[in-house]
This record gives C-alpha cells, structure tokens and sequence, in this order.
C-alpha cells in the first residue's frame, strides 16, 4: 500500500467536492484531517500486519488508508450509501 494521502486537509477537501458528498447529521459524520492525529490513533490501537480490523463508518476512506498500511487486512463497513 502506498502513502495514505486523504489526512491532508487539501487532499480530503478534494475527494469531498469532487463526490459532491453531502454531510449527514444523523450518522454524525466528521472527517480527520490531521496526519498527526491519524498516526496517534493507528499507534495507540497498536495494529501490526498480524491484525484483522474491521472499520465502523470509514466514510471517504481517510482512516481506512491508514489502517490499510499498518494492519494485515481490514474491512470498512459504510451505512451511508451515497
């Protein structure tokens, strides 16, 4: 897997306008967008590439990307289906 590239802020700006996403309030969607705050989180989760994760709302894929590259495998289950 390549470098994530959705934790910069221009990056996800981006992705969002280029889908025409619309944010739901009823699924408290909120989107990470500091590459510092992404490497915290996958550290203090300790995930290694022996790790299965399964991801609750992975929206546009931002932690997804992360994830991806510290763990073996992961599976990213969306409710939203637009």
């Amino acid at each position: 897997m390549k470098e994530p590239t959705l934790g910069n802020p221009q990056n996800t700006i981006e992705v969002l306008q280029k889908y025409n996403f619309v944010f739901q309030k009823k699924f408290g969607q909120n989107f990470l967008i500091d590459t510092h705050v992404l490497d915290k989180i996958i550290a203090a989760a300790e995930i290694t590439k022996d790790d299965f994760v399964l991801e609750i709302g992975p929206g546009i894929g931002t932690m997804t990307q992360y994830l991806a590259c510290a763990a073996r495998k992961v599976v990213a289950v969306e409710i939203d289906k637009h």
